[in-house]
């Protein structure tokens, strides 16, 4: 009986293979490269790996845009019955494509990247519901085609999420039977090869292919018209009945509605739109009359919350402009106010216009000055040029708000137009002495207050970030002592010895370490002193840094301290300690620490 089972997902999947085999090439590159992503030291001081994690994790998502737009160009072409030729030369067009966005995009060290990347991929998506249906009618077909799609997903979840469980539980078990040590990077591989290989190769295995008998198909599943009659359109009424009750309490006081409103008519919208697109092979059924009623009813409510989202967004678009949030929620109150007005009025009621016209907006936000980048750019640039001179009380408030948004989010070359000095060449020795994309825009931020002289009162955005580091952190001398207890830093720490309680507490500041042996004695360690002591250093370059610009080495005995209580001789030696210094102030934040007790019995 195991034979043909083996023998039946062999076959299986030697025809996804052969039917999608750039898609198994992307799963395949996706999979390994996130996989070595999870076995590489995140918090190495090595320049190295942090570029190469960087590379990993851009590959990972380049090879989900390619799998879903190479899916969605495959799906066309078997539908149009293009031949092998053409169909090849499709393929190596949208890897080229791929190609291309590796080289373009950094999501590592560019917000804007990521956004692109997240809008691309949801298009792609999209493109994979309705590319093969593209031309008129074939609406059942395009219904039951992603009805497939959508039970397939889920079935590959479901089977994925088995499968990963019960491995998971099989190497519990050689943990705890065999003192077999399996660290959580041999989960996460175990989740990677489970959840970016096996399920979408499930999945492709299941996509349909006979596109005419899907038109043919009149089957629709019971249980969904029961979770959509009773689970979602009870669910979208509950949330409608809160947003009118809302804006009749607006109308009566005269105010201008909550950001939280925005949030409110969107989950409307899409529990509304997903209700209708569920249940729409019903409505011209005998007896399912009330469909077509509902539909009325829905897009007919959504007119005036549609009104309230859009006042919503020009309360916050209104006097602080436009950011890449404020786009898409512009952009969703537009399209849905499109969309309303078509199923209110066109006899078609063509439900294919939903994902198309999605997707054509998605894209249209990607790239250009119309995007969802390039608009936010220059409406924050500017709100900037109106203020940048201003010596008002709120605009003193506001420009560095608006400079740590520009420079975070399109980087330091953005503002060229207000100063003289080279922003470039500033980028560029930055990106030269910092590693982490979090110490760059730090310091990439840091360098546009102090070009521009803006103080910013937020101590926590206008800081640097200092660690040091036990110079001897790698070999830690326990001769003549005969304990050793691993301190954390976030958690307080209570042991017991040889009956004695050993206690290691942060204190109520956060910045002073008490160690208590007994009840009484103890010593206390103030992290503060020894934080601003070595920033000092770090600043007048009386230290020595490591690979990373911001990390110095610390001699061992500026991190020791010993005491002798209750007959015994305890050290505290710090490992490591970091933390933010905000810049001209004496402030700083919370201290991480790592540290080790040793105990001597006198």
């Amino acid at each position: 009986m195991k034979l043909p089972s083996l023998q039946h997902l062999y076959q299986g999947l030697i025809a996804v293979i052969k039917r999608f085999p750039v898609q198994v090439v992307f799963i395949v590159i996706a999979t390994v490269c996130w996989a070595f992503y999870i076995n590489i030291d995140q918090y190495s001081t090595n320049p190295t790996n942090y570029q190469l994690s960087s590379l990993l994790l851009k590959a990972v998502f380049i090879s989900n845009l390619g799998l879903t737009l190479t899916l969605a160009l495959d799906l066309l072409a078997e539908k149009k019955a293009f031949k092998p030729q053409k169909k090849w030369l499709i393929r190596i067009a949208a890897v080229l494509c791929c190609i291309v966005l590796f080289f373009l995009l950094d999501p590592n060290d560019n917000f804007s990247d990521q956004l692109r990347i997240g809008l691309l991929a949801f298009a792609f998506h999209l493109f994979v519901a309705f590319s093969p249906f593209m031309d008129q009618g074939h609406t059942n077909g395009f219904w039951q085609f992603n009805k497939v799609l959508f039970l397939r997903f889920l079935t590959a979840a479901l089977y994925s999420a088995v499968l990963y469980g019960g491995l998971a539980i099989a190497l519990v078990a050689i943990d705890g039977l065999f003192n077999v040590d399996i660290s959580w990077r041999t989960y996460m591989t175990v989740f990677a090869i489970i959840a970016g290989g096996f399920s979408p190769i499930f999945f492709l295995a299941g996509v349909p292919g006979n596109f005419q008998q899907l038109d043919e198909d009149v089957s629709y599943p019971k249980g969904l018209k029961i979770f959509t009659q009773f689970v979602l359109i009870p669910l979208m009424t509950i949330y409608l009945a809160i947003l009118l009750f809302y804006e009749i309490k607006i109308i009566a006081i005269w105010s201008l509605p909550k950001g939280l409103v925005s949030s409110l008519i969107i989950g409307y919208s899409v529990f509304g739109i997903l209700s209708l697109l569920l249940i729409y092979p019903m409505k011209d059924k005998e007896g399912n009359s009330w469909i077509k009623l509902f539909s009325r009813f829905f897009y007919t409510m959504l007119v005036p919350l549609i009104v309230l989202l859009l006042l919503a967004v020009w309360k916050r678009v209104g006097p602080y402009g436009i950011t890449e949030s404020r786009y898409i929620l512009v952009t969703i109150a537009l399209w849905l106010t499109c969309i309303t007005v078509y199923f209110l009025f066109s006899k078609k009621q063509n439900i294919k216009v939903i994902p198309i016209s999605l997707a054509i907006v998605t894209l249209f936000a990607v790239y250009g000055p119309q995007s969802a980048i390039g608009l936010s750019k220059y409406s924050q640039l500017s709100r900037l040029k109106k203020i940048l001179n201003s010596k008002k009380t709120e605009d003193l408030e506001e420009k560095p708000m608006i400079i740590r948004y520009l420079v975070s989010r399109h980087g330091l070359s953005v503002l060229q137009d207000f100063t003289k000095k080279d922003l470039k060449r500033v980028a560029q020795n930055i990106n030269n002495k910092h590693v982490e994309w979090y110490t760059k825009r730090s310091a990439t931020v840091d360098s546009a207050f102090s070009i521009f002289k803006v103080n910013d009162k937020n101590a926590f955005y206008s800081s640097s970030e200092y660690k040091f580091i036990n110079s001897n952190h790698d070999f830690l001398n326990i001769k003549g002592y005969d304990y050793l207890m691993n301190i954390s830093s976030y958690d307080d720490t209570e042991k017991v010895l040889n009956g004695v309680k050993i206690r290691v507490n942060r204190l109520h500041d956060d910045k002073n370490i008490s160690i208590k042996v007994g009840d009484t004695a103890q010593i206390n360690v103030n992290l503060s002193k020894i934080f601003d002591q070595s920033v000092a250093l770090a600043d007048a370059d009386k230290l020595k840094p490591t690979q990373n610009s911001k990390e110095f080495l610390l001699p061992e005995n500026e991190l020791t301290f010993s005491k002798t209580v209750n007959h015994y001789q305890l050290t505290y030696i710090i490992d490591n300690i970091s933390g933010y210094k905000s810049n001209g102030s004496s402030k700083y934040g919370w201290l991480n620490v790592e540290a080790h007790l040793l105990i001597k019995k006198l």
